[in-house]
């Protein structure tokens, strides 16, 4: 398992402390993150065919950029061109339906 890098471990700690904020709190990926590491879940969970609710809850809170695939944008060089693929399409199409 690749540890993630120290920014990135911040910076999924404050999106999640943003969406607490908001009242979300995303369990389901804090469990996983927890068992699996943030690397892996991340890439699981951005490479998954379905959109996740994570990712459409806190696009309508409006922070798409705090979600896991802007953390792959954002930190490319911890994870996979698939993984990098998979992050940009989706919130290429995510940005397009806020136009």
């Amino acid at each position: 398992m690749r540890k993630a890098s120290l920014a990135l471990e911040a910076f999924i700690d404050e999106t999640i402390q943003k969406g607490r904020e908001k009242r979300y709190i995303p369990t389901v990926f804090i469990g996983m993150r927890q068992q699996l590491g943030t690397i892996p879940t991340i890439s699981r969970l951005v490479r998954s065919g379905d959109i996740q609710s994570g990712f459409k809850r806190l696009h309508k809170l409006n922070l798409l950029d705090w979600t896991i695939e802007a953390a792959v944008e954002k930190f490319p060089d911890e994870f996979t061109g698939d993984d990098l693929e998979c992050a940009a399409f989706r919130l290429r199409e995510a940005r397009k339906e806020d136009r």
